[in-house]
Parts: C-alpha cells; structure tokens; sequence
C-alpha cells in the first residue's frame, strides 16, 4: 500500500541549520536514493524560520510524477516545531488515511512505542490493496475503511473538498473554475500548508470525470520556484512565506489566488466567456448547498460538467466492423447557442479534454465500456436538447429492421457488441421515456389532461418523470429530512404548455397531432425494440454497462 516512510529532519550545525536529512526510514533495505532526496526538499516547502509553533503537526501532500505521468503522492506531518516531517510515499490517493496513519505513528515516536511503530508499518507495507469499502484492521488501536474513488467526494468526509469550500468563496470557486477549463496558469498561495494543498487537489476534483493534464504541483518547494515562470499551464501551490520571491519574477498571465485574504487576480475574463446559463445554475446550487453535508458541492460541479460536455456522446460514430470515433464538428454543431458552441470550439483544443475522449473511446473500442457517476447524470438530465431528440426517436420507430439486429448480434465487432448489450438492456428505460413524451405531447396539442386515476404513479417514478409532472412532486412527502436539516416543500413550478416543436432549426406549429398516427401504441414500442441498431446511431447512448 506503501513505497516507502521516511522521518526528515534538519539537523543543527554550529546553530545554523543544514539541509535536511532522512533520520530513519522503513522498509531499511528501500534504495532509491534518488527518491530518498527528493523527499527531504518537498517534505519542507517554505522557509523553515517563517513558521510559527501553532503550525506544527499540520498534515498536507505533495505529488512526484514520473515519466509515465503516473503519481505518487507524499503525505506528510510536521513536528517538532517545525523542523521535523514524517512522510509515506504511496501510488494511492488515500488522503484521510494516511493522515490518520501518520498521526498515530508521530505518537508511538513521541512516547517512543518502537514495537507498535515497527508492527503497524510491517503490517501496512505488507498487506495488498483491498477493495473499496473493506475495513482493515492493522492492530488494536489502527483500523481504517478503504475509500471508494468511483465515488463524489463529500463533506466533511473528503478533507480536502472540506478545506476548500471552507476557506475560498462561491465567487472564486466560480473563477478557478473557469480558469482550469481554459488551461491557464494558476497559482495558489497560503500561509497554512494543509490548506494550501486541500485547495490544490479539491480545486482539480470538480474537473471530474476530466483530470488536469499538466503541471500539477500541490506544493513547490523552495528550490523549484522557477517553475512559475514555466511557459505551459500549470496548478501549483506556494506557501506564503515563498511568496515575495515570486512576485519578483517575469509572472505574465498567470492567475494567483490568495486563500488567506480570499481574492484573485487575473487577467482573463474566462467565467464571462462560459456559458451564462450553466454558470448560473451552478453558482445558485453551490449557494444551495453552502451549509449542507454531503455531495451537494462536487454534484454541483458533476452537473456543469454534464452541462458542458454531456453532448459528447451525440458525435461518436458507430458502424459495423469500424472503430468508434468521435466528430468534433458534430459535437459542436449540436448547439444553437452562440456562446456554448464558441466555448466548446475552444474546448476540444484542450488537452483535458481530448485525454478525456481518447479514454472513452479506448474503452468503448476495446469492448469494455464504462460506467461511472459522469454517465449516469447524463442519463438523469436532458443536456442534449429534447425535442430534436424526440424526433429521432419518433423517426427510428418508423424505420426498424430484424434484419439489422441480426448484424449487429452476429458480426458485430467487441465495441459493437458492447453497444448491443446496452441497447437490450435500457430498451425499456426508452420505452417508458416515449410513452412519457407521448402522453405529454397529447396534452399539450389537445388540452386533455388525464384522469386523477391515470395521474397517479403505478411505481416509483424517474426523476426524469418527476422533473416533467410537478404533480409527482406533490405527491411526495412534503417535508423530507437531507442531511440532518429539514426543508420546505419545494415549490411548484408552472410551465407554459409549447404549441409547437423545433424541428431541425425551424419551429412549426403544423406538426400533425401524434393521437392522429394510425400506428398504436403497442405496435411503436414492438417496433422500437426491433431497431435497437438505429435508436443507438440516432440516440446519444445512455449508458454502459
């Protein structure tokens, strides 16, 4: 679980301090000296003498990446005012345990329990990951539950998205946000180490399902202070104490954000450029959520994202016995709005976003498909645009073939299959979704509503449904208790029914009724199932399994 622990310290000279140097490390027979260097220079990323007592056994963590872009990342305690730092070196970002573990081993040092010290970091090193969720017990008083990554990050539970949200305004959130997806180069400063890396990594989270592709460096240590000159973008942190010596350098274009005083600079108008909408929905969920517990803040951030990029799934192009690919004209041209589709001209520029499509289409082309968090708001929200969508669906019910159903289960390349598996499995999910629109555009056309029978719920719906019918809402308990704290009921929202449909860029209102089409209900839906090749082609798909 572990490559290496290491105790740092700075020995005294004559009263001078010398550079540091590792005092004992575990396992004994570890090597890397060249590792083993590079640790005693990021375990102390400031001027020691600028530290004050009350900033000893502070935890944070800084990131060495290899060749291979792999990281490893060093979680680190000080001590000993100041002038001493315990540091595992690990490949897994398991931030709250390891700095659970390295407070427990800071206090068999202090009390000098060389036994449990030896029998807590055997056993550590030793044992095999485990999986998400299983509790590791590694002796009497140490135990810790793995943590799940395919999960959101949540407060208080995740640490660093906790600092975060804590110490930089909705407002600045807003802007490094924005700064990030145009790929500037940021720094952030702070006068309290585990701050300072807490804003680093929960800053880069809300870019999930992308990851930032450059220069990441939680915390620079004195030595590297070039590196905010470097001309490609980069997110790098700086304690305070380095601070004055940056301002000194040629820092052209480059974003700064001071935590301890909560303002920004920069000279870029990149939060003006996105997308209004988004950004207001987003600011007004992350105001929502200002005093909530939980996954509010990174499922603020998830829906954006979605918002954004959710699209993407409308340009992939599928054909038998073809690799799949991705069209970024269609993916642009999807949109109507001016600003949305300059923001994502702009975007698939960017290197966190073509990381991104390479690695979808890697495991769609391999036959493995994927599932996350990502995919399934995508399937929870409408970010594609419903009603050109509903007119696909209506176009692909007419145009069914068992024939092309056959193809593609016989002769189906593994990405094909893949997408096969996925239309049988959530055929019914857009089966209920048509007979949904179905219902609704009747109402609209002919004033029907239907009967206080027919309105109520056979099963537990959608939220999709729920979102539709302010009814279904109403149904439901009208106070609910999330997170400890109880809410009003939400209200209703009355919407204007649409007398007409866009239809390829046009709007009409001459749009035939769909009561009027002699085609019934049951037969559209046999249809349907037997097209599953050309509701895939047509659809933006909804999901992998």
């Amino acid at each position: 679980t572990f490559e290496v622990y290491v105790e740092v310290a700075y020995p005294r000279t004559g009263g001078t301090l010398s550079d540091p140097e590792v005092q004992r490390q575990f396992p004994e027979d570890y090597s890397d000296q060249e590792v083993l260097q590079t640790l005693t220079k990021f375990c102390f990323p400031f001027y020691v003498d600028s530290l004050t007592v009350s900033q000893v056994g502070q935890n944070f963590t800084f990131v060495l990446t290899d060749i291979d872009s792999k990281q490893r990342f060093g979680f680190c305690r000080l001590s000993s005012g100041a002038k001493s730092c315990f540091c595992i070196l690990s490949y897994l970002p398991w931030f709250e345990v390891f700095y659970k573990l390295l407070n427990i081993l800071a206090d068999y040092t202090t009390k000098r329990q060389e036994n449990q010290w030896n029998e807590l970091l055997e056993t550590l090193h030793k044992l095999p990951i485990p999986d998400p969720g299983v509790s590791v017990h590694l002796s009497v008083h140490s135990y810790f539950t793995v943590p799940d990554t395919r999960e959101l990050p949540s407060i208080p539970e995740n640490r660093n998205l906790t600092e975060y949200f804590v110490a930089v305004d909705v407002n600045n959130m807003l802007h490094l946000y924005a700064s990030m997806l145009y790929e500037r180069r940021i720094l952030i400063i702070c006068s309290k180490l585990s701050t300072l890396t807490a804003c680093i990594h929960g800053s880069a989270a809300m870019l999930y399902p992308m990851y930032w592709q450059h220069v990441y460096i939680p915390v620079l240590p004195p030595h590297l202070l070039d590196y905010c000159c470097a001309p490609m973008p980069y997110l790098i942190g700086i304690h305070l104490s380095l601070m004055e010596k940056v301002r000194n350098m040629a820092l052209d274009d480059v974003v700064i954000l001071n935590v301890d005083t909560n303002t920004l600079e920069t000279p870029f108008d990149d939060l003006q450029s996105l997308p209004n909408d988004v950004i207001s929905s987003l600011k007004n969920r992350l105001k929502k959520v200002s005093t909530t517990t939980g996954d509010g803040v990174a499922r603020a951030f998830l829906k954006a994202q979605a918002a954004f990029f959710g699209s993407y799934r409308n340009a992939l192009k599928i054909e038998p016995e073809e690799p799949i690919t991705f069209c970024e004209e269609a993916f642009v041209s999807h949109y109507r709005s001016g600003a949305m589709r300059q923001f994502l001209q702009n975007a698939t520029q960017l290197q966190l976003f073509k990381q991104f499509i390479d690695g979808r289409l890697d495991l769609l082309n391999s036959g493995e498909g994927f599932s996350d968090v990502f995919e399934e708001e995508i399937n929870m929200g409408e970010y594609a645009g419903s009603d050109k969508l509903y007119h696909q669906w209506l176009s692909t019910v007419r145009k069914g073939s068992g024939a092309i159903l056959n193809t593609v289960k016989t002769k189906a390349n593994p990405a094909m299959k893949t997408v096969y598996k996925f239309a049988k499995d959530h055929a019914k999910m857009g089966i209920k979704e048509v007979k949904n629109r179905l219902k609704q555009k009747d109402i609209a056309e002919n004033g029907c509503a239907p009967t206080p029978e027919e309105q109520l719920p056979k099963t537990a719906p959608s939220p999709l449904v729920e979102a539709k019918d302010p009814k279904l809402r109403e149904d439901r308990r009208p106070i609910t208790v999330h997170f400890g704290q109880v809410r009003p009921p939400r209200p209703h929202v009355v919407k204007r029914p649409k007398s007409n449909i866009t239809v390829e860029g046009r709007r009409t209102s001459n749009i035939p009724a769909l009561h009027k089409i002699t085609i019934s209900t049951p037969a559209i839906l046999h249809m349907l199932q037997k097209s599953i090749t050309d509701f895939v082609a047509n659809f933006p798909m909804r999901g992998w399994t």
